[in-house]
């Protein structure tokens, strides 16, 4: 699929600038979404529309729409900007080709640990992708342990989860967490809900349990867990 070509040439060159400029943690201004964005932000975002936008318009976190076209390309050019900009190693990038309404394929990049995941109609894979490297990666299930994305948001929840004794983990980048949903227990977030944080990773689980609301997002491999997790979310009204 030429999107997904596209996609590992534009995170390849986004890997290599971010190992190249030591000014890309700086602050810039307030992004579509809401959120400061870095330099390092605005760069990728630059290159994806570059390798990109003959794909359809593109929506993204820093600028919003940006061109024409009736397919629609959604990119978080830097999931994890908080990491990045702490040197914490979780961070990396979505973007996420959707027509008709429909994602249609997808690829989400570990620029710390240099691995990519990749969806389309016919596959869904994890690979290296930052050097000669193409070989696939054995998925290990990661026993014992959900990732809740900003579970400060909610200590009644993260209360619950403790009394229930699920164990998981807060990383900061919501992306990178949905790709890894198939390995761990669950994947949860309280928070804004927004497309150009989770179309990609979405997609890559829509064969698992999900429950999407503006608000709250559960996904798991497990019924009996997401089950359980869901009857909290249902007691607490939220």
């Amino acid at each position: 699929m030429d999107f997904i070509t596209s996609c590992i040439a534009a995170n390849r060159e986004i890997y290599q600038l971010l190992n190249s400029r030591g000014d890309l943690q700086d602050q810039c201004k307030m992004g579509f979404g809401g959120d400061i964005s870095l330099k390092a932000d605005l760069a990728a975002e630059a290159i994806f529309i570059k390798h990109l936008s003959k794909f359809g318009q593109i929506y993204s976190e820093e600028s919003g729409f940006v061109g024409d076209g009736e397919d629609i390309v959604i990119i978080d050019p830097i999931d994890g900007s908080k990491n990045f900009a702490s040197n914490i190693p979780y961070f990396g990038s979505s973007a996420a080709l959707k027509r008709n309404g429909k994602i249609i394929g997808a690829v989400i990049a570990n620029f710390a640990a240099g691995y990519i995941h990749i969806k389309d109609e016919s596959r869904f894979e994890r690979r290296f992708f930052l050097q000669d490297r193409a070989e696939n990666i054995i998925s290990k299930p990661l026993k014992g342990i959900g990732i809740f994305e900003k579970a400060y948001k909610s200590r009644a929840l993260s209360d619950k989860l403790l009394q229930a004794s699920f164990k998981y983990r807060t990383m900061g980048a919501l992306a990178l967490s949905l790709a890894l949903s198939h390995e761990v227990d669950f994947v949860l977030f309280q928070g804004n809900v927004r497309e150009f944080d989770i179309a990609a990773g979405w997609y890559m689980s829509e064969d698992l349990y999900q429950l999407r609301a503006p608000n709250l997002l559960l996904v798991s491999k497990d019924k009996g867990i997401f089950d359980k997790i869901h009857n909290f979310i249902m007691e607490l009204s939220i």
